[in-house]
């Protein structure tokens, strides 16, 4: 056997369970579309990173459930009505972590019908029984993106 056919056999067998990712993102696909960002929190480690556009914060799932509410009532206050996943990228870098890449599609009152789309990959890690979250990218700016679309006002958002 070559070095090249048993790297890629020993992979195979170091892929995280997808059923358990896809179980993850359906329950967080729900989850947001709900507005129950606190019930979201369980999806994410003790400690994680979040980054994006503006830069990067470490946090923990304290701060992150004391912060749901907030997060929760300024999305009820800016219309929200749907979010729902579009499509999705898995790229297995190891036995313990998957990268996830989202496609998501928004809707708000102001809009309509008409899916706000935007990107978030998550680096997933497999903790035992189920994998959590331990890093969110969003791509866009979520904050010039509202304001594009009338959804808030320059100091409205907060970061």
């Amino acid at each position: 056997m070559s070095i090249g056919a048993f790297f890629v056999s020993g992979l195979k067998k170091q892929v995280m369970n997808t059923e358990q990712l896809e179980k993850l993102f359906n329950e967080y696909e729900r989850a947001f579309n709900k507005l129950d960002i606190r019930k979201n929190a369980k999806f994410f480690a003790d400690t994680f990173i979040s980054a994006g556009p503006k830069g990067t914060i470490a946090q923990n799932k304290n701060d992150f459930l004391q912060k749901a509410e907030q997060a929760s009532e300024f999305y009820k206050s800016i219309g929200q009505t749907s979010a729902k996943i579009l499509s999705k990228k898995l790229l297995p870098i190891s036995d313990q972590y998957t990268i996830v890449t989202l496609h998501w599609g928004v809707t708000f009152q102001k809009t309509g019908n008409e899916l706000i789309e935007f990107d978030v990959t998550y680096l997933v890690q497999e903790t035992g029984n189920e994998p959590k979250i331990i890093l969110f990218i969003a791509h866009q700016d979520e904050e010039e993106a509202m304001k594009k679309l009338g959804l808030v006002k320059p100091s409205k958002m907060s970061a």
